[in-house]
Order: structure tokens, then sequence, then C-alpha cells
């Protein structure tokens, strides 16, 4: 068994197909979704890139794994509870899989083993070995990063031409904002800095070539910029999707495709001037926890192993990702983590021969306690997240944090200044307000405080 992780950087959801987008942005994902299991309500942990990639990894919230600014990258390694621990990554090694991935040893913790940043050249390298060849050959898991949809937006002429309105003709004042948009990767108004204004270094360094390092303050006008903005974001969607129907095509020459997980999510949304701001935390140091920002897609795709145009609506977190993939292999996942394997909510038997029973309207689901670990019915209800208002971009003694909880139907996001102590809560109806306009904190008193408990729980634990 391979397993290609391709995690793409800022995707929407509401802009790909498979989930509803009337525009062809992702005709590759699309074709995975419907091969495969398709869920629609991912959360992230987070509202930008750090956090997610090791929530991702380890099957933990931020508040148990810690990591979640540039001093805690800086300081990672050395840290008390990271150091010399096991991660799945581990785990996915003793069972036989080659752990690599694109420029993956900068998150050297979690446990990869090479830089590998050819991913076609890797899979040529990896080709099944002919019968009767004395080599043997494991599997492979190989982290893919690509990194289109980040800002800048500056897709090929001929994809921005694929998406925007026929009769769009902006203005002097608008072409000048699309430009910035183009080339510029921090976007923010006026009343910000960024960390990198301020002289801080980039731990991470500075960029590729096509992503440097860049600032420019702007305010936008969100009537005349976004059919434009739109049309920037949905060709570099569709940059990337070409991408992977580029891997899918290889993996098919190569007969690896049925005997390869494919997992395509995301580290977090981004925002495309809901608020009047463009990108995430740390490109508009603006950074909110509603769901154009934590709302990420996730797709799998295993014909051996998962069913086959299933749209799984409970909500899952990016916790779940790992968990779900060790249940898959049938591995044990024996280190702690916070996540639960989403096969309990795909209708199917389990890979290790669980029944299943007939549900509503003839579709086939689990019996108890189902695939995985648990039935449907003890699925975790709510998903936490937190991030700083600045994200990777946040300035030196800037402790401010904003955390979530949601759940289906209602989420509760908490504003918090630890130095000023000052907190702000918002309540939002999704049912009634999926937008996230009105804030009925003062009139749902009642949901408000069963959720500010959980939430309140949740981070107790980190701070312990």
């Amino acid at each position: 068994m391979n397993i290609l992780f391709i995690l793409e950087d800022a995707v929407r959801p509401p802009h790909m197909g498979c989930y509803g987008y009337p525009k062809p942005t992702t005709p590759h994902c699309d074709r995975l979704a419907a091969e495969g299991v398709l869920f629609r309500q991912c959360l992230s942990v987070s509202s930008h890139t750090l956090p997610p990639v090791v929530s991702l990894i380890t099957g933990q919230d931020v508040a148990s794994h810690g990591i979640q600014s540039p001093y805690d990258f800086a300081n990672w390694a050395e840290l008390p509870a990271w150091r010399n621990r096991r991660t799945p990554l581990h785990l996915l090694r003793e069972a036989g899989l080659e752990v690599d991935g694109e420029l993956v040893t900068r998150w050297g913790p979690l446990g990869f083993d090479r830089d590998e940043n050819d991913l076609m050249a890797y899979l040529d390298a990896h080709r099944p070995v002919p019968a009767g060849c004395r080599r043997s050959q494991g599997g492979w898991f190989y982290l893919a990063m690509p990194y289109p949809t980040h800002l800048p937006y500056n897709p090929p002429p001929e994809y921005y031409d694929l998406f925007v309105p026929p009769d769009y003709h902006p203005d002097a004042a608008t072409q000048a904002r699309l430009d910035i948009v183009r080339t510029r990767m921090i976007l923010h108004p006026p009343d910000v800095i960024s960390a990198m204004e301020a002289g801080r270094q980039d731990p991470i360094g500075d960029g590729d070539e096509a992503h440097k390092r860049s600032v420019a303050v702007v305010e936008f006008d969100p009537e005349k910029d976004k059919p434009g903005v739109h049309a920037l974001y949905d060709g570099e969607l569709r940059v990337f999707d070409d991408l992977v129907g580029t891997w899918i095509a290889r993996l098919e020459e190569l007969g690896q495709l049925e005997d390869t997980l494919i997992v395509i999510t995301s580290d977090h949304g981004e925002e495309l001037l809901e608020r009047g701001h463009i990108g995430h935390t740390s490109c508009n140091l603006k950074g909110t926890l509603y769901d154009e920002c934590v709302h990420v897609p996730l797709i799998m795709r295993y014909p051996k192993g998962l069913p086959q145009g299933v749209v799984v609506e409970r909500q899952v977190s990016q916790i779940d990702v790992m968990p779900t993939i060790l249940d898959l292999m049938g591995v044990p996942f024996d280190l702690t983590h916070d996540g639960q394997s989403a096969l309990a909510l795909t209708p199917g038997p389990s890979p290790r021969g669980k029944g299943e029973q007939e549900g509503r309207n003839g579709v086939r689901h689990p019996s108890p306690p189902g695939r995985g670990a648990g039935g449907e019915g003890a699925f975790r209800p709510q998903a936490f997240a937190e991030t700083m208002p600045a994200g990777w971009q946040a300035l030196e003694g800037d402790n401010r944090r904003i955390w979530m909880v949601r759940e289906e139907g209602w989420k509760l996001i908490l504003n918090w200044d630890p130095d000023t102590r000052e907190k702000t809560w918002e309540l939002y109806d999704l049912r009634r307000d999926p937008g996230e306009t009105r804030n009925v904190v003062e009139q749902e008193r009642a949901q408000a405080s069963r959720l500010r408990d959980a939430l309140l729980a949740h981070m107790s634990h980190r701070m312990a």
C-alpha cells in the first residue's frame, strides 16, 4: 500500500466542483471524490499553516501538541514534550513504508525521512518491481505540498481567462489592486504591521520564486474587486488541479493507482473579501476562525478499503485524518492522540471484517460498534481551533488568541488578549446564518453557555 497525501495551501471547498461550485476549477479532484469518499464538513485546527501540519500528522489538537507560533517552531525540537517523541510517521515506517515528501525535513520532529521534491521522479523511482526481480520493495508515504492557491494569485493568462466574467472591465484603481494581488504575499490594511516589516527573519526561509516574501498595504473595494480576485484564485485552483491530474495519470501508467490511498486536503481555508480582506491569518493580519478560513476539503480514494461515491455529511476535523489512515492500514494507533477514525462514518465492511446493516433510504451503514474505532453515533460532535490574529506574522509580544468550538449548527468564538484580560464572545447559528454575520451570543444564552463550558475545558488543557 502507498499513500499520496496532497496538502494544498489555502483551498476553499466552496470553490471546488465536488463541493458544488459551478465553474470547472477541479475536474481531477472531482473525479477522485466520485471514486472515493468526500467529507462535506472538515475543519482545520487553525487559520495558518504550522498548527494544521502538526495536527494532520499527529492526530492531535493544537491544545495537545502545543505548536502554534514562530517561537514554538524555532524551539520545537528542544521542547521537553517533543524530545525523542514517536509520531504516526514512525508507525508507518515500522509498517514497511518509506516516509518522504516535498520540503518535509523542515518539520523535523514529525519524523520524515527525506526531502524528495520531485514527485514524478519519486513515482518513477518507486515503480512496481517486475516479477522475478530479487529486489524487494515496500510501500511509501509521500506528503506533497504544492502552493498555487497561496498568495500571490498569479495564474497563467489562459487560466485567468477561463474564469473571469466576460463583461468584467476593471477600472484603473481596481486593476492596480488586482496587480497587487498578483505580486504580493502579505496584503494588509494600514492599521497593522507584519513581523517581516518589523525586521524579523522568517525561520523557514524566503519562499520559492513564485512566492517570495513580499508585502503591500492595501484596502480593497469588495464590490469592484471580487470578480477579478475570484478569477485569479480560481485560476490558481485549476493550476493545482492540473498538477493532481498529472500525478494521477502517472500512477495509472505505473499500475499503482489502485494500490495507493490518495488524500486531498488543505491546511486552512482562505478569505476572499468576505470580511474585506484577502488571504488568511498570516497574509492579511486580520485572522479569523470563520468558516471561510477553517473549512477545508477532505477527499480520500482507496478502492481496496473505501467505498466509491460516498459523501459524509458529519463534521470531522484534521485530527481525524491520521487515525483514519492507520485504521485503513490495520495499524494500531497506540500513541496519544485526540482524533478518531472516520471509517466509522462511511458505509461498508470494516477492513477487519465488521458487519454492516441496512440504513435509511437503502444506504448501508456500519453496525455498532461500526467500522474502525466506534460507530457513527459515538463520533465526536465538536471540533476546536485556535489562531493568532496575525498568524506567522505576529509581532513579538503579541499574545492575542482566537479560539473556536464548532458543532453542526453552532459555532462559538472567543477573542482573548491575556495581557489586557479582555474577552469577547461570538455565537453563530450556522443553519440560519451560514455566513456568520449575526452574533447571537446574547439572544441564545443557553447555547452559548453550553459551548462556553466545552471551549473553556478544551482551553484548560492547552494552558496546562
